[in-house]
């Protein structure tokens, strides 16, 4: 068990090397530009999702608010003609 715990231990500390180095002489810099342009892509995707959706929503209400005035407005001169 403490040969696991030991391996485990030196291989984070050797990945955690690595790259710090690759860091350091610059190499990530396009893999972070990269993820940034996509984050950022993404989020406004998903603002527009958000956007459409509140759209449509408001639509319906209308749409609903529309139907039961105009049903209102019928059963009132129903009334008003019997």
């Amino acid at each position: 068990m403490k040969k696991i715990l030991l391996g485990s231990a030196l291989g984070l500390v050797a990945a955690g090397a690595v790259i710090y180095k690759l860091k350091k002489d610059g190499k990530l810099d396009d893999i972070f530009h990269d993820l940034h342009v996509y984050s950022s892509k993404k989020k406004r995707d998903i603002k527009n999702v958000i956007d459409a959706g509140k759209n449509q929503v408001e639509y319906v209400k209308d749409r609903i608010e529309y139907e039961f005035n105009n049903g209102k407005e019928m059963l009132k001169e129903k009334k008003a003609n019997s």
